[in-house]
């Protein structure tokens, strides 16, 4: 279930302290250290899956869990800020190194409250 050397499964154990913005038993959400937008969050499944690609078929319920959390994410960002509708965001997965993924550990970058496009998406 969890990689001995990997940085976010240590994070789910609570190795390595983070700001845990939510957790269920399938998934842990925390502030990204480098944010990219005004909510700048990674959501994280429990289970260690290095990424999409490799993702087996008996674990795809774990994007509609990854999916729901970030639909919750942007209805609980809106009453925050009393705002009616839920905040638009934007989601990112970089699956793979030459994608650009640097910690392989299936994740989501659920960003929000900037439009990251405006000065060429970075992150």
């Amino acid at each position: 279930m969890f990689s001995s050397n990997c940085i976010f499964c240590k994070i789910i154990q609570k190795q390595i302290p983070s700001t845990i913005i939510k957790e269920t038993e399938d998934l842990i959400v925390i502030k990204d250290l480098y944010p990219k937008s005004p909510y700048h969050y990674l959501i994280i499944p429990k289970k260690h899956i290095e990424n999409l690609c490799v993702i087996k078929d008996e674990e795809l319920f774990i994007l509609s869990k990854m999916g729901q959390v970030a639909r919750d994410l942007s209805i609980e960002i809106a009453a925050q800020n009393n705002q009616s509708e839920p905040v638009v965001f934007n989601l990112v997965s970089n699956n793979g190194a030459n994608a650009g993924q640097s910690v392989f550990h299936m994740h989501w970058h659920f960003l929000a409250g900037k439009n990251i496009y405006k000065d060429g998406l970075k992150l």
